[in-house]
């Protein structure tokens, strides 16, 4: 699992990026906006067979959303409704993107598998964010389990993009069912985590 601290000093290793986008004085909603505009196209590519334009559009969505952060703190907008926004993106992001994938494979003869993966995937990718929501709603933390949005989001970038240099469906294929089986597997480590935290104490 890709650590908070991690995420949030990555991007201080492009300095000439965030000193441009600075520069080109965009604002941190506004480059989310732009995410989930590149999420949106990735879904629109992926269920016409672009697997290779696809996959570089999430990864085009993904720069937006390391970026954005950057820039909240520079131009000093880190608000509330900045980390709200900034989360339902990435949900259409993502419904898109595994909704684009399960289009593709319901249209393609033998691929049922495929698409249940999807669907899955897109089931999973739902449920980690909802329990997560859900338990800081009731002042818990929940962050537990491996499948986070990074891991995600890495793991389709490469599956797709693989796929569409070499043809060969079996990369996006295995990215799919790591993400169905993983995000699954997660949600209920949050579940567990949770019922675990909030069961009265045994006397």
């Amino acid at each position: 699992m890709l650590t908070e601290s991690f995420k949030k000093d990555f991007p201080n290793s492009f300095p000439r990026i965030i000193n441009f986008l600075i520069w080109m004085k965009i604002k941190p909603n506004g480059l989310t906006t732009m995410g989930v505009m590149f999420g949106l196209l990735a879904g629109f590519l992926f269920a016409y067979g672009y697997f290779l334009l696809g996959g570089l559009a999430i990864f085009l969505g993904g720069f937006c959303d390391i970026f954005d952060g950057v820039l909240a703190r520079h131009f000093k907008e880190t608000t509330q409704f900045g980390r709200f926004y900034d989360s339902v993106m990435d949900r259409y992001s993502e419904l898109a993107i595994f909704i684009g994938l399960s289009f593709y494979y319901s249209h393609q003869s033998g691929m049922v598998f495929q698409q249940i993966a999807a669907d899955l995937s897109l089931a999973g990718s739902l449920l980690v964010s909802y329990t997560r929501a859900r338990a800081e709603g009731l002042g818990e933390v929940c962050n537990v389990g491996f499948m986070q949005r990074p891991e995600r989001i890495i793991l389709i970038i490469l599956g797709t993009v693989l796929t569409g240099l070499l043809k060969n469906q079996v990369f996006a294929t295995i990215a799919l069912v790591i993400i169905a089986f993983s995000s699954n597997i997660t949600a209920l480590q949050r579940i567990f985590h949770i019922r675990k935290k909030l069961s009265p104490p045994k006397k």
